[in-house]
């Protein structure tokens, strides 16, 4: 079979009873993080632009939007909860390949709530979902070590890749048989975004598109399974051979063991990368190190008298460096802000990227103290690393803290939430505490206690509908209700 064939097959045939308990696990730690991430972009500014466009469209109410209550079709539904899930950045990647869960867990989301679907089938969705995008994201080839040696970049990339997730989780919900999702991917493949990260980061300020419109992306992947179960047709082929999806996004190469290497026994639910912070994933490990010092040194605000850090080249290839933060986007990706924040703005969540923390100007003081340059260690890291897996596995940063005339140093290769140890893992209480952290302000206690008893017990059965309800703000919801009776009032004769 082609590799098309093989991964639909595996999509659509997969059971739930196939998936092993760590995959399971797994799965509901995903879906966990990702729904606490989409609360905590409610009010990032792109997400009240998308909720007002996309949420004026109206339609059939089929699913919920996360945090206002509103009802649309599935579809726009998706939109809106996708780009939620991305848009205060702190969303999983794999393998520094992609952030990947934005695209699946809220098209997954969407679809079971309208087709009342099992909490168990959400889980499978979102697994095999992620492991189907997860797979083409590894296939591609941004960055290779060549003959010589040397690094070799892709003219484009981005992660349109993760269209297919949405594809598989939406279509596994609807019940396509593996005819059906191989058309589903050959119509994901022909609507999905153009790849844009290639781009991003290196003209300032940073655009609310980002790296890619996740929004976009879900919305896709679920109007090609609807299309593909009404019996659309398209390209069946699309991952396969010298003109397949690879090529058309730009990729230098396709790993194709990637694709279908060990499938149904290596899960990548396994092996994500979560991030503890509203943060670019590249700048973790000096967040984590920065909070390190600080606290094992006692060491106080006022008493810092500059900050030194070495990242890896790519983040400075993309101004991460620059302590000027203009838009919320840009203060997602300046490690000197970041790093403000985290001495000003107490535990991470949403509350690091207000109007108020841009604007403070203790907190712009402080930026302008921390230097940051290339890492030494990271270009001979990430060609041995991609020589030998395909991807970066590690991450070199360092840290200097000057203080009352004393240095305070610590270097790393991984931050917290990486898979490659079990000092860095991500834990069921590290999901827990940062759904609390990054619900709390939007939600209720109660309802975000509501939310955790069920998202812990969906491999054992619960209702999606109930879910989606507890992750609804008392106080938006009322204004959602508000607004229809004063527009049915005036629709009146």
């Amino acid at each position: 079979m082609s590799y098309t064939q093989t991964l639909a097959r595996f999509a659509a045939a997969t059971r739930f009873e196939d998936l092993p308990d760590a995959a399971r696990r797994a799965g509901k730690l995903l879906i966990k993080d990702t729904l606490a991430c989409a609360v905590a972009g409610h009010e990032v500014p792109s997400s009240t632009l998308i909720n007002r466009v996309v949420g004026s469209y109206g339609g059939t109410p089929e699913a919920t939007v996360l945090v206002t209550g509103q009802k649309l079709p599935a579809a726009l539904a998706a939109h809106i909860n996708s780009h939620l899930s991305n848009a205060i950045d702190a969303d999983d990647t794999i393998h520094y390949k992609a952030h990947v869960a934005a695209g699946v867990v809220a098209p997954a989301l969407a679809v079971a709530e309208r087709e009342g679907s099992s909490s168990q089938d959400l889980l499978a969705a979102v697994i095999l979902g992620y492991d189907v995008a997860g797979r083409i994201a590894m296939s591609l080839r941004s960055l290779v070590v060549n003959e010589q040696g040397e690094l070799q970049f892709a003219q484009v990339s981005g992660y349109s890749s993760v269209v297919f997730g949405a594809t598989v989780a939406a279509g596994r919900l609807l019940g396509l048989d593996p005819d059906q999702m191989r058309h589903a991917f050959g119509i994901a493949a022909a609507s999905a975004p153009l790849p844009s990260s290639s781009q991003f980061g290196r003209e300032l300020p940073r655009p609310m598109t980002k790296y890619a419109l996740y929004g976009a992306l879900g919305e896709a992947g679920v109007t090609a399974a609807l299309l593909a179960r009404e019996g659309f047709t398209a390209e069946q082929s699309v991952l396969d051979g010298d003109r397949g999806f690879w090529r058309v996004v730009g990729s230098v190469d396709c790993n194709w063991e990637a694709l279908t290497g060990r499938l149904g026994e290596r899960w990548l639910v396994e092996e994500v990368t979560y991030k503890p912070y509203p943060a670019c994933r590249f700048l973790n490990a000096a967040i984590d190190m920065f909070r390190d010092l600080r606290r094992r040194h006692n060491l106080d605000i006022e008493d810092i008298e500059g900050i030194e850090v070495g990242l890896h080249g790519a983040a400075l290839s993309k101004h991460m460096d620059n302590p000027v933060v203009e838009t919320a986007v840009d203060a997602f990706f300046s490690l000197p802000y970041l790093l403000s924040a985290a001495a000003f703005c107490g535990e991470p969540g949403p509350n690091w990227h207000t109007e108020e923390a841009r604007s403070n100007e203790a907190m712009k003081a402080f930026a302008r103290k921390v230097k940051v340059g290339l890492e030494p260690r990271a270009a001979a890291a990430a060609s041995e690393d991609l020589a030998k897996y395909g991807h970066n596995v590690r991450m070199p940063s360092s840290v200097s803290i000057t203080a009352g005339g004393a240095v305070y140093s610590d270097s790393r290769n991984f931050a917290y939430g990486d898979p490659y140890s079990e000092d860095t893992r991500f834990t069921d209480a590290d999901a827990d505490r940062k759904f609390r952290t990054f619900c709390s302000g939007v939600l209720s206690g109660t309802r975000i206690d509501a939310a955790l008893e069920l998202l812990d017990a969906l491999d054992s059965g619960v209702s999606v509908a109930d879910l989606a309800s507890q992750l609804v703000s008392e106080r938006e919801a009322s204004l959602v209700t508000a607004g229809a009776t004063a527009t049915a009032l005036t629709d009146l004769p």
